[in-house]
């Protein structure tokens, strides 16, 4: 699962409960909705560019992941 934080294009800000119903029925699981057109929520891989293409989307970033070696570990 990636989590994902999409912005909704201005002029569906009218229609943010249903665009977040039909982004849920491609895949997303919404954690948050910000009423100013923002969607926080997860995927899997293979539904994120089903989410991508809707016409309502206006970006889609993908939180990166990063891995840290516990302090004690060596210097690679």
């Amino acid at each position: 699962m990636r989590q994902l934080i999409i912005t909704i294009s201005e002029i569906y800000l009218d229609r943010l409960t249903i665009v977040a119903n039909q982004l849920h029925r491609e895949g997303l699981t919404i954690i948050r909705i910000y009423e100013f057109g923002v969607i926080v929520g997860t995927a899997e891989e293979d539904a994120i560019p089903r989410i991508r293409r809707h016409k309502e989307v206006a970006s889609l970033v993908e939180e990166k992941k990063v891995d840290l070696p516990p302090p004690d570990s060596e210097i690679q």
